[in-house]
Order: structure tokens, then C-alpha cells, then sequence
């Protein structure tokens, strides 16, 4: 959905970052209220429409992750794009916490 490269980067990093919420099953609006504090600090010109957008979305990544993998509690610590000729590659590294 994103038109460059950076942008789909940023994207996935996001996604990556609701799927690790996600796997914390107690404090997610603690969590959210930190990510959204984090991304308005990345971010200076977020108005409070995009903050209220970001924090929306984020919820509905949360929830998709929740009902399609409700047992996976493995955590994303890496991630990139890696362009193959004219596709971009998904490179994920995962760790399981205990």
C-alpha cells in the first residue's frame, strides 16, 4: 500500500510491532499509549487525527494477529524488505521469550 520502498519498510515495522503487542496478553492499552507517545515523538507533525488513526489500526492489527495466531508467542526482533528483481521479500528473525 505504501508507494516507496521506506514507506513499506515503516509499514511492516509497524505490523511487526502490532503482532508483538499482541503477544503480551496483559497492558495493551499501557502498550498502545507508549507506541502512540513513541510514534508522535518519530513523527512531529502527527496531528491528533493521525494518532487516533495509528492507535485504530494498531488495535485492528492486534486483534487479526490474536484470531489467526492465538498460540504463537514468538516475538519479531528483525525484519526488512529485500528487493528480489521486481518483489519485495519479507527476511524475519523471531526469538521465542520466556
Amino acid at each position: 500500500m505504501a508507494e516507496t520502498p521506506e514507506q513499506r519498510q515503516s509499514h511492516l515495522n509497524a505490523a511487526c510491532s502490532a503482532w508483538n503487542i499482541a503477544c503480551n496478553p496483559t497492558a495493551l492499552e499501557k502498550v498502545l499509549d507508549r507506541y502512540v507517545c513513541e510514534y508522535q515523538q518519530l513523527n512531529a507533525n502527527a496531528n491528533p487525527a493521525d494518532l487516533t488513526g495509528v492507535r485504530s489500526d494498531m488495535k485492528k492489527l492486534i486483534q487479526r494477529k490474536r484470531e489467526m495466531f492465538p498460540g504463537d508467542l514468538r516475538q519479531i526482533v528483525g525484519v526488512q524488505l529485500v528487493r528480489v528483481g521486481d518483489k519485495d521479500r519479507i527476511e524475519a528473525v523471531s526469538a521465542t521469550l520466556t
